[in-house]
């Protein structure tokens, strides 16, 4: 009878990679936004499953979930623009959700505007009750409904989850804050000088449990840094947590295809060493991608580098 290998000398299993599972939220909470519903077409049009297999990533698709908003009315009780299909994508979004936190793979959300943020929030406080959130957006989209340019959810996300919003839609997401605050990471924005031309809340004192880096504390402190000492507070402290990515973190020069450009912003390189770090963490629930607008991009140019990151970003997942 041959001998059993003691378990400390046989050789290690490579860990498994972990697959990706795709669904599209083309969600466009306002006509400023008009063309984001575009971008999960765009984007697999560009290529995304097979970039991603090209990375040894498994893919599983799920199409778009059907969303639609063309009303461009703003309601007078709560200041929201086309606030009734605003509240039923939301609906619709958080009972999509579900379907991929069932999967053993990595949730890949994508966008539609910032505004998809709130269902899959909403979808993961009623799976878990408690999640944390790594916000990487150029905006802090902290507007409430008097403050809001026109209205559109997606400049009021980030409020929505922390601070509440208008009754109808705070029913749809349960109890409130969604994210508590001192879960929540926000990282690269560079609007808060035009939030305050406007009036608006001040997030950065209104939260002061939150934790915020501008684009320029990236830099100063370094992405790949910043990405390991954010998931690694995360996956602490609530222990699993959803990333967020919108691309108007990028430079307008790097990333003009976005619906609001604004001075400063982070490279491509920049982008990919902050999220690393963030996506290859055990405790990452999922992710979305939002702020594409294909309108802007005719060549797809644009929709080929985003392809591109997040093959880059996945591709180095295991299990």
């Amino acid at each position: 009878m041959t001998p059993m290998t003691p378990w400390f000398h046989r050789p290690r299993a490579e860990p498994a990679q972990r697959g990706v599972v795709v669904l599209g939220a083309p969600l466009e909470s306002g006509p400023r936004f008009r063309g984001a519903r575009l971008m999960p077409a765009a984007l697999r049009d560009a290529g995304l499953d097979d970039a991603l297999r090209r990375a040894g990533v498994a893919v599983a698709d799920l199409g778009d979930l059907e969303i639609h908003v063309g009303d461009h009315t703003r309601d007078a009780a709560t200041g929201v623009l086309a606030y009734r299909e605003v509240c039923a994508a939301t609906e619709k979004i958080r009972e999509g959700v579900p379907q991929l936190l069932d999967s053993p793979d990595t949730p890949l959300v994508i966008g539609g505007c910032c505004g998809i943020l709130v269902g899959i929030v909403a979808a993961l406080r009623e799976r878990y009750r408690h999640v944390g959130l790594a916000f990487v957006d150029g905006h802090l989209d902290f507007y409430d409904a008097e403050s809001a340019p026109d209205g559109a959810l997606a400049d009021m996300t980030f409020a929505v989850l922390t601070r509440g919003g208008p009754s109808s839609l705070t029913t749809i997401v349960g109890g409130l804050p969604l994210v508590h605050p001192d879960d929540a990471w926000v990282l690269g924005f560079r609007d808060h000088w035009v939030m305050r031309a406007r009036r608006a809340p001040d997030a950065l004192r209104e939260l002061p449990e939150a934790h915020f880096a501008d684009d320029a504390d990236v830099r100063h402190h370094g992405p790949v840094e910043v990405g390991r000492a954010v998931s690694t507070a995360l996956a602490d402290r609530p222990g699993r947590f959803w990333l967020h990515v919108a691309l108007d973190v990028l430079s307008s020069s790097a990333m003009p295809a976005v619906y609001d450009t604004l001075p400063g912003g982070l490279d491509w390189d920049e982008l990919t060493a902050l999220l690393r770090p963030v996506v290859r963490n055990g405790a990452l629930l999922g992710l979305d991608v939002a702020g594409y607008d294909p309108g802007k991009d005719p060549g797809r140019r644009c929709a080929a580098r985003v392809v591109r990151l997040l093959a880059d970003v996945l591709g180095g997942q295991t299990t």
